[in-house]
């Protein structure tokens, strides 16, 4: 059964081994010379270096970042390293180990609340417990990563997860879900033409239609799955398509074209050695002799299946063998060889929750004990496996089971319902086999043979139109160079006529002139432009002076009012809490003091407000974490956003560097601008803040963007002005004095606005690479 799993724990190993040795070569060289945080991240990378190729030494240099992690209190590295300790044991397909240490690594991810790695370790849990046949463990965390996926807007992790959530349902039989939502991975793929999961999916879905008996829709979906694998040279993927090819001509009786893709699939899988594929083409070849009545071919290659699912630990593989098994040894009339066979599958299917099998399992049972005459035991399994057939509609098997309980109630002499499930059987075989869907069938099969036919023709045609191109080019060529040579005697003898003549009539003192005026021109054109630069710059320096003396003014105006109002105004507000704490009063007077006292506190935040833009800062710069302040700022109005329906996104970059910074000051500026873009959106919406590092730049980039009212264009030149507000109840010093303190850290500040779709506030500030 095919599958396309993001595996976050598999290695894409590099064609060029060579490569790959020098890699690590160059990682462990430099063990010596690095210490910290740097140390583990270097061991975790040749831990990482070392999937696949050995697992001992992924373990061995993951173990020694482990506990250098915990030595430092290094959160994130302790969980890269558990990670990589549980892919080493996947590899040594020690899964209760890999599980463990899965475990582990996603709750220290969970903690620090980085949703890429969250994901990947959902990812690599759901892998484990579906190598594990624990489908519905492995349904549960995939169904996390695609919540996940989607937070993210992650389409290829959001395709992958639509996908493995499919083949989880298709593992437990749940055919219809499974459909769902291999569909939607297909469409998710198709989107970013992901050409590798657009095969697989469509090869998954030719599978969920032949398990509901539609044919002509699956061979439709292999045929195309097979196309597109070829096309990126998909060895595997061509082998899967060619064995769910030949499983549905057997279905049909045509063993010969069964037999013939089979054969092929057999060969790319003996080439690759893929032990999985070489097990399932067996099983296949020997249910072509088993339908053929050559017994003992088909026990050969059902045994040689067997062997190989039994080494690899495949037990949905053991279980299909043994009901195969059985089924020969039933025609041969072994019964309690047979009937040990399938009780052993049964087994196998139930532990798994696979229906499917179970629902063969038991009408195989229920077909031995029909032969032994042993009608009650045989009635009792049919009835059972024809509910599990019904529910997860397997069609094929409905009609098996219903020519079988006719066939049981004939013999115990009840003709009235041996003749109602004979109906049913000639209704529903009717439905599935019949004339008109096995020609359409053949009719997609010749449609794909013939487009690869024209295909090949075509670029055949497209070589030869190619060869006889390049031979009419080649002689144009030979005729172009001799008429170039023919021309350029031509035009040397003429040139050669013109310089001569030329040279006689120009003197000295016209060329000795004409140098000195170019001269001239040249250099009043430099000074030309030396002069327009100085007067740019001359008004550039004299509006930031003129706006300084205008900001030094206000600020000045600003303070002086702040202490005049100030202290009388703190008199009002004494009197008023004095009269409240002291007298007893009637309501109505009580809530007249209250609104004195409610707007004397909002006019001395006004009036703070003044002193803090007037009064010089003093700050004090320590080397931090932008995104700390920002988190800070974040958690202080997650409360008030909450109750606005404001959705807050964080999207910062790893590894951005610490700075030196005020953090009372720089966390002012931030919590102005989350509090405008707030009140830019009454009605809800979304802020995005984002961090990123501009390499290029050296600059760290900080930008609030939310999707509120927007600020029009006329707006936008006046917003830095001190008391500009368009705010009933606003002062206007917000973005002032958020600008002051940028320009303070020797930042940058820009604001983009347009009406009704937002606002996107950027700031930049300067840093300096530790080498």
């Amino acid at each position: 059964m095919s599958r396309y799993i993001f595996l976050i724990i598999i290695l894409i190993l590099s064609a060029n081994a060579r490569a790959q040795d020098t890699y690590i070569d160059s990682l462990e060289s430099k063990l010596e010379v690095t210490e910290g945080k740097d140390r583990v991240l270097l061991l975790n990378e040749l831990g990482k270096a070392y999937w696949g190729i050995s697992s001992e030494k992924t373990i061995q240099f993951s173990e020694q970042a482990l506990k250098l992690s915990k030595e430092m209190g290094y959160r994130k590295g302790e969980a890269q390293s558990l990670n990589n300790i549980g892919v080493g044991y996947y590899y040594e397909e020690n899964y209760e180990k890999a599980l463990a240490y899965f475990l582990q690594s996603y709750q220290i991810r969970r903690e620090i609340d980085d949703k890429r790695d969250i994901v990947a370790s959902l990812n690599n849990i759901g892998i484990i417990y579906d190598d594990l046949n624990k489908y519905n463990e492995a349904l549960n965390y995939y169904l996390q990563s695609l919540a996940i996926y989607e937070e993210l807007g992650d389409t290829l992790g959001i395709a992958v997860a639509l996908h493995n959530i499919g083949v989880v349902y298709e593992n437990l039989s749940n055919f219809n879900k499974a459909l769902e939502y291999l569909l939607r991975a297909l469409r998710a793929y198709e989107d970013i033409d992901d050409k590798q999961g657009i095969a697989s999916s469509l090869g998954n879905i030719g599978i969920i239609y032949k398990e509901l008996s539609n044919y002509d829709k699956a061979i439709e979906y292999h045929l195309r799955s097979l196309k597109i694998s070829r096309e990126i040279d998909d060895k595997i993927g061509v082998a899967r398509s060619l064995d769910n090819i030949g499983i549905i001509y057997d279905n049909l009786g045509n063993y010969s074209k069964a037999i013939e893709y089979y054969t092929q699939s057999l060969e790319i899988e003996e080439e690759i050695g893929d032990m999985s594929g070489l097990a399932g083409s067996y099983n296949n070849i020997g249910i072509i002799y088993d339908d053929q009545h050559d017994y003992v071919k088909a026990l050969e290659y059902y045994f040689k299946s067997l062997d190989i699912y039994n080494e690899i630990g495949d037990k949905n593989g053991i279980a299909n063998s043994y009901n195969n098994i059985g089924v020969v040894y039933e025609n041969i009339q072994q019964y309690q060889d047979a009937l040990q066979h399938h009780l052993n599958a049964m087994a196998i299917f139930e532990d798994l929750g696979q229906k499917k099998g179970l629902a063969a399992s038991l009408n195989n049972i229920g077909s031995v004990y029909l032969n032994l005459g042993n009608f009650q035991q045989a009635l009792a399994y049919l009835q059972r496996s024809l509910a599990i057939a019904r529910e997860i509609e397997i069609r094929d098997l409905v009609i098996e089971i219903y020519q079988k309980l006719s066939n049981l109630y004939s013999q115990r002499d009840d003709y009235r319902t041996a003749l109602y499930y004979f109906k049913k059987y000639a209704a529903v075989k009717d439905s599935v086999f019949t004339k008109e869907k096995i020609e359409r069938i053949a009719g997609i099969h010749t449609t794909y043979e013939v487009e690869q036919l024209l295909e090949d023709q075509e670029k055949e045609i497209e070589l030869l139109q190619k060869d006889n191109e390049i031979y009419k080019l080649q002689v144009e060529k030979h005729l172009l160079i001799k008429w170039r040579l023919y021309s350029g005697l031509i035009l040397v003898l003429l040139l050669v006529t013109v310089v001569f003549y030329l040279y006689r009539l120009k003197n000295k003192a016209n060329i000795q002139l004409e140098k000195l005026v170019e001269k001239r021109t040249q250099d009043l054109q430099d000074i030309n432009k030396q002069l327009k630069n100085e007067i740019m710059e001359r008004k550039r320096i004299e509006h930031q002076l003129i706006r300084s003396e205008r900001l030094a003014g206000v600020g000045e105006l600003a303070a002086g009012v702040a202490h005049e109002i100030r202290n009388p105004l703190g008199n009002i507000s004494s009197s008023a809490q004095f009269c409240l704490s002291k007298f007893k009063l009637n309501q109505q007077l009580k809530r007249y003091l209250e609104i004195i006292l409610e707007d004397s506190e909002k006019a001395n935040s006004i009036i703070k407000g003044l002193l803090d833009f007037a009064s010089p800062r003093e700050l004090t710069m320590k080397p931090a974490l932008i995104t700390d302040i920002i988190v800070t700022v974040l958690n202080s109005v997650k409360a008030r956003c909450e109750e606005k329906n404001i959705k807050i996104i964080k999207d910062f970059a790893s590894g951005i560097p610490r700075i030196a910074l005020d953090k009372k000051w720089l966390g002012q500026a931030f919590m102005n601008f989350v509090i405008n873009a707030i009140q830019a959106m009454p009605q809800g919406g979304i802020l995005k803040v984002m961090v990123s590092l501009l390499d290029k730049a050296k600059e760290i980039q900080v930008v609030f963007l939310d999707n509120g009212t927007g600020i029009s264009s006329a707006n936008q030149k006046k917003i830095f002005d001190p008391f500009f507000t368009t705010r009933e109840d606003g002062v206007g010093l917000g973005l002032s004095l958020a600008h002051q303190i940028v320009q303070d850290h020797a930042g940058q500040l820009h604001i983009e606005s347009k009406l009704q779709h937002g606002t996107k506030v950027i700031i930049s500030f300067p840093y300096m690479n530790k080498d």
